[in-house]
């Protein structure tokens, strides 16, 4: 899933870019409103707390959990990890 460019997309393989949130936080005229407003949201939230709590939730469901993950399971978990890498991106 990962390239010596960062991320991609697991269904098809396309490129996602390490710094797209702190380009369009540079560039917020490029961000609908949803979007400022999930930023501001978590960056009021304390963004650190936010990932240790998005990781813990990963690792508790890959690791301690005893029931098998099907594909949407592990779908879930995959975006889940996405979310708290975006979140460290726009704390860099």
């Amino acid at each position: 899933m990962l390239h010596s460019k960062g991320r991609s997309c697991p269904h098809c393989n396309a490129p996602m870019a390490t710094d797209n949130a702190r380009h369009a936080l540079k560039n917020s005229q490029t961000l609908t409103p949803a979007q400022l407003k999930l930023l501001q949201y978590v960056d009021a939230l304390d963004g650190p707390d936010r990932v240790k709590a998005l990781k813990w939730v990963h690792d508790i469901a890959i690791y301690e959990s005893k029931e098998p993950l099907y594909e949407e399971e592990k779908e879930a978990l995959y975006q889940v990890k996405v979310l708290w890498q975006l979140i460290e991106g726009t704390l860099e």
